[in-house]
């Protein structure tokens, strides 16, 4: 009888010692597949210091598993920046035509730091780790200037916010999600 019993429990840890253990973790969907693809983008060139900066995107992933927009803002001639991640939600994961925005900080701001132009990089990931093509925006800053009408082909786009650009390189961190105009 112990001989049996001995036998059974080594012939049990012999082959479960054999077997991969169980994958917990599933893949997402879309993994290792597509990368989302940026179909357009729009964004005004200058605006009025402390002025609302939007920039519409249409983009779009075959996979369905786009996770945020990236944008990575720097003061032209200066080598440091710093990264604001969008996430994106529900129906916007597949397919979406928004705005993303930014808080300018006011003229007195811009001209204690000697900061006429910004440059947005922006780009999408998804939950794979696959990237989108980056483009590349710049903003001048030119007081007085009126604000530009929406294009008709992003008039959809302008309807649909898919949130802000949080950044502490000009000091508008805490503007957060607070639209605003001068």
């Amino acid at each position: 009888m112990f001989r049996k019993v001995f036998f059974a429990i080594l012939l049990t840890i012999f082959l479960g010692g054999c077997q991969k253990p169980p994958n917990f973790e599933q893949e997402h969907p879309g993994a290792k597949g597509q990368p989302p693809e940026l179909l357009g983008y729009y964004a005004a060139k200058e605006v009025h210091p402390g002025e609302t900066w939007n920039i519409y995107l249409k983009a779009k992933d075959v996979d369905g598993d786009m996770k945020y927009i990236v944008a990575v803002l720097s003061v032209e001639g200066v080598d440091s920046s710093l990264s604001s991640e969008i996430w994106l939600k529900g129906e916007d994961r597949t397919e979406f035509d928004g705005y993303i925005f930014l808080n300018t900080p006011p003229g007195e701001i811009l001209f204690e730091a000697s900061v006429t132009k910004l440059i947005a990089n922006i780009f999408i990931r998804d939950w794979a780790g696959n990237k989108s093509q980056t483009v590349k925006l710049p903003l001048s800053f030119e007081p007085g200037r009126t604000p530009e009408e929406v294009p008709p082909q992003w008039q959809q786009a302008a309807n649909h916010e898919l949130g802000y650009i949080s950044n502490s390189l000009l000091g508008t961190e805490n503007l957060g999600d607070t639209r605003r105009s001068f």
